[in-house]
């Protein structure tokens, strides 16, 4: 099935991080936005305080984010602090240490975060997935809930079923469970008596102790992003220029850098398994293993750092420091991990970024090779 070249541009020009950045963008130590926006938000900042009514996609970074203008479609956010009061149309993904919801969401929420706390006047129209050390549940969730976590704590709403994976669970006596009630940890969970739930309550024991599990899973995705960020940082800063052509190579012929990420990407395992066939060509073929983890490493970080560039485009920035490029590069391997918490297209848009960034770091080093 051929897909339509438009379709494809959209894909990558405009999913790939930073969706539909426009004029209504800021970056900087501190960040308010009033009024309102007819256009997708971008936001990245120390602080970033949303006042505003946006009539498109919000996507925001920064240490401390206070959300609570109306969203009028999706939000993805990632912070320090995460507090979201105003109302979100469609999804929201949220990710930080510390994440409150105080609003109402249209549809789904995913959230991942040291402290996630649903607030009694919170609402979520469609499921809540919610991964995080301790999850407090006061609101009201009109579908599923689905909650992992070191300590689990539910005293709202919830009108579908409700399915738990923790070391310690409490179900409050001011719960309200209208499906059934699934749950994993290695000890029975803490319901009150005046609880009510109308479907079945099933307990699957587990022999280990979740909350450490959670919390090293936690620990070594953090780690993995850092030490993610700090060498991609530590490469642009060793080869700024060849990193700026690779980025200009991916923006001025897009599909070719697709294609050519999409042969090398599929076709070196190939040739790989063909020299370890032949006994002979072992040693070359585990030479060409190392070379294309190296190119998988840097090839993502190409792609990001094109992402990161048109992130500064449009806001812009054309003429910036080292030093700025090297922050928004940060940033933007920050906001495509938050983007991969959303499920296929999250993934998708990873995937553009790895293949388009490999694809133009493959056809830099060629030109090279051939001069």
């Amino acid at each position: 099935m051929k897909i339509p070249d438009r379709f494809l541009l959209v894909l990558l020009y405009l999913l790939i991080a930073l969706p539909a950045i426009s004029h209504a963008q800021h970056f900087g130590e501190t960040v308010i936005r009033h009024g309102e926006v007819d256009d997708d938000l971008y936001l990245a900042g120390a602080q970033v305080d949303l006042y505003a009514t946006v009539n498109g996609d919000v996507v925001a970074a920064g240490g401390q984010l206070n959300l609570e203008g109306d969203i009028n479609a999706d939000v993805i956010a990632a912070g320090g602090t995460v507090t979201l009061r105003g109302v979100v149309a469609d999804d929201a993904r949220l990710a930080g240490g510390d994440i409150r919801v105080l609003g109402k969401i249209g549809d789904d929420l995913v959230a991942a975060g040291g402290r996630i706390h649903l607030s009694p006047v919170a609402r979520v129209a469609g499921r809540a997935w919610l991964t995080g050390g301790e999850i407090l549940v006061d609101g009201h969730i009109v579908e599923e809930l689905r909650a992992s976590g070191g300590r689990v704590v539910i005293s709202g709403k919830v009108d579908g079923n409700v399915e738990l994976w923790a070391d310690k669970i409490v179900i409050a006596d001011t719960a309200v469970i209208s499906g059934n009630l699934h749950y994993k940890s290695p000890r029975e969970a803490d319901i009150a008596s005046g609880v009510r739930i109308d479907g079945e309550v099933v307990h699957t024991p587990v022999d280990v102790d979740i909350k450490p599990a959670i919390a090293q899973a936690v620990f070594a995705v953090l780690i993995l992003l850092l030490s993610l960020i700090l060498t991609a940082v530590v490469l642009y800063l060793l080869f700024p220029d060849a990193s700026l052509r690779i980025s200009q190579s991916l923006r001025d012929e897009p599909w070719q850098s697709l294609g050519v990420g999409l042969a090398v990407f599929a076709g070196l395992p190939v040739l790989m398994v063909i020299l370890f066939s032949t006994l002979v060509g072992v040693w070359l073929a585990l030479l060409l293993l190392a070379i294309y983890l190296v190119i998988l490493f840097t090839g993502y970080i190409a792609g990001a750092m094109f992402v990161a560039n048109m992130g500064l485009t449009r806001l812009g920035k054309t003429e910036v420091s080292k030093s700025m490029r090297a922050v928004s590069l940060a940033i933007a391997l920050l906001v495509l991990a938050v983007v991969n918490l959303v499920p296929l297209i999250g993934s998708l848009i990873n995937w553009a970024v790895l293949l388009a960034g490999i694809g133009a770091l493959s056809r830099q080093c060629y030109s090279q090779y051939k001069v």
